[in-house]
């Protein structure tokens, strides 16, 4: 099902899409629909002042109504981000791009391109050298509006697992997956490693395709009718040996949660807000969970947009936060690498490259309906696009199933997130890359 997907239906446009409505029409029709406008009204900037208390339920980092200039301070320091090193705080440092020796007149293009109707862009983040230099929403959202991960909470779980490594309580990526799932060990998944599932490429039977007429799709069973999920995909058929085929599967994923689970004896979103939400100063995020509490390791983890930039910008600064390493700069590098089956495109959950005219170090988390953090550390650089989102106003529980408060591509109208009617990497990140120059 797209609706977890992220790199093939970003790159795939609207015809994915079709074959998704396709698949869910069924799930559509049953769905509750509430009202609302489906489309972005206007970019503005984000805010010059914030609450002096941080009141408005953020990351930290203060919002406001916006004053239409976008290059204010929203309580930082106000001093250029020139070290490499450089971090927020409880506050972002927001600069204008003309401090930074950035092109304000070409940032714009990648603005005018992100609000276009039908773009259905919610917030865009740009950071450079630490601080925020380009901040754009549309109408009604702000730094405080909850935006959506889908899969780019792949990339979040691939750092927990380095983590975990780090720490002792995984013994490392060539463990044999049945140390977890032991069933596994007594037939042809023995020889399955955490390193295979983590770069796509297990052999494991999976179909993350949307095509209704391609056979039954496995994402779309467990999101729409699985109440456990990790139950759903912890027994699966081998199609294939390990590391010679790469199969998108967020099935995979999934169980990645069990992993975590078993080697941390606590739930993945307790293990996150531990290891990665509090020491990055990202108190606004719930990450969801399915019915017995088993952390959705897909999908699923709701922030703000500057909540997912500080994310990028620790993976852009070698999982260094300050003076603290997060994530062990080994694991980074590690995950950047492409894995033997991937075409050069996939490493541990993350996306490589990619993107026709962009710096070849360009590696992004990825998410359905235009959910993207992309970083480019060559020119230490992060950019967040985060899609129209409306939050479920309950608990972040998957009760009976995803759909029912999750939905996407704009199947529920009023609810859950709106895809793009198209999306380019490049004409997107083109001009904000000219304009740093």
């Amino acid at each position: 099902m797209a609706v977890c997907s992220d790199g093939a239906m970003s790159r795939s446009g609207s015809g994915g899409r079709k074959l998704l409505v396709t698949a869910l029409a069924v799930v559509m029709a049953a769905a509750a629909c509430i009202g609302g406008d489906d489309e972005a009204d206007e970019p503005r900037d984000e805010a010059e002042e914030a609450p002096a208390d941080g009141s408005g339920g953020g990351d930290g980092d203060g919002g406001g109504d916006g004053d239409g200039d976008g290059d204010g301070g929203d309580g930082g320091d106000g001093a250029a981000a020139s070290d490499d090193d450089v971090v927020p705080g409880d506050e972002w440092v927001v600069d204008d791009p003309a401090d930074h020796d950035i092109d304000a007149a070409t940032l714009e293009e990648a603005r005018d391109y992100a609000f276009t109707e039908g773009k259905n862009t919610q917030g865009v983040v740009v950071v450079h050298r630490g601080a925020i230099v380009a901040e754009w929403y549309a109408e009604g959202a702000d730094a405080d509006s909850w935006a959506a991960s889908w899969s780019m909470a792949k990339s979040f779980t691939s750092a927990l697992v380095g983590i975990a490594v780090e720490d002792g309580l995984i013994p490392g990526v060539d463990e044999p997956m049945s140390t977890w799932y032991p069933d596994w060990a007594a037939d042809d998944r023995a020889a399955i490693t955490l390193e295979d599932v983590l770069q796509m490429s297990s052999g494991l039977l999976w179909n993350e395709s949307y095509d209704a007429t391609a056979g039954p799709s496995d994402v779309v069973a467990m999101v729409t009718g699985a109440s456990d999920q990790l139950a759903f995909v912890n027994d699966p058929a081998v199609d294939a040996e390990p590391q010679t085929e790469f199969n998108y599967s967020s099935g995979s994923t999934m169980l990645l949660s069990g992993v975590l689970e078993q080697a941390t004896g606590m739930p993945v979103h307790g293990y996150a807000r531990q290891e990665i939400f509090d020491p990055l100063g990202m108190d606004q995020a719930e990450w969801w969970q399915d019915v017995p509490g088993h952390t959705l390791t897909y999908c699923c983890l709701d922030t703000t947009s500057r909540g997912f930039a500080r994310f990028g910008l620790l993976y852009e600064r070698e999982g260094a936060w300050g003076d603290e390493q997060v994530v062990p700069a080994d694991w980074v590098a590690a995950s950047l690498e492409p894995g033997s089956a991937t075409d050069g495109e996939y490493g541990y959950q993350w996306w490589l490259g990619q993107a026709e005219g962009l710096p070849d170090d360009l590696f992004s988390a990825q998410g359905h309906d235009g959910q993207m953090i992309y970083v480019i550390p060559s020119l230490d650089l992060v950019v967040v696009r985060n899609g129209t989102y409306v939050k479920d106003e309950g608990p972040a529980v998957a009760d009976p199933t995803l759909f029912e408060h999750y939905p996407s591509d704009g199947l529920v109208p009023g609810r859950g997130t709106i895809q793009p009617d198209e999306w380019d990497d490049t004409e997107f990140l083109g001009p904000i890359v000219e304009a740093i120059g």
